[in-house]
């Protein structure tokens, strides 16, 4: 008797099993949404800084100096850092994401800090 395409996906231990989500790399996976939710974020941030700058009349610089776009682009920044820190396979490229992770990261505190501040006055 000859097998059908259709026996031979429904035999146990076959492609029908969930052994096969084993081959998915989770950790990989979950550290490129990080950087690529950051990329996002700046990305997004400079498009909107964009169009308010052309809809106010005034420089794309003047509007990212706002405190919103600072917090956007600041914590972007980090998200995109840590997520390539995360996925560095070699050690002086660890070294380099670790360092603009905490220089980003460090920005980010700094920022929320200081506009805490602003606000209390």
């Amino acid at each position: 008797m000859r097998r059908r395409s259709v026996d031979w996906v429904l035999t146990p231990g076959r492609i029908d099993t969930m052994e096969n989500l084993n081959l998915i790399d989770w950790k990989a996976v979950g550290l490129a949404a990080l950087w690529i939710s950051g990329l996002a974020v700046m990305l997004s941030s400079l498009g909107f800084a964009e169009f308010q700058a052309r809809s106010d009349s005034s420089s794309v610089r003047r509007v990212l100096n706002q405190a919103h776009y600072q917090a956007a682009l600041g914590a972007g920044l980090a998200m995109f850092c840590l997520g390539l820190l995360g996925s560095s396979e070699s050690g002086w490229e660890a070294l380099a994401w670790g360092l603009l992770s905490a220089a980003s990261l460090a920005y980010l505190v700094r920022w929320l800090r200081v506009s805490r501040a602003t606000r209390r006055d």
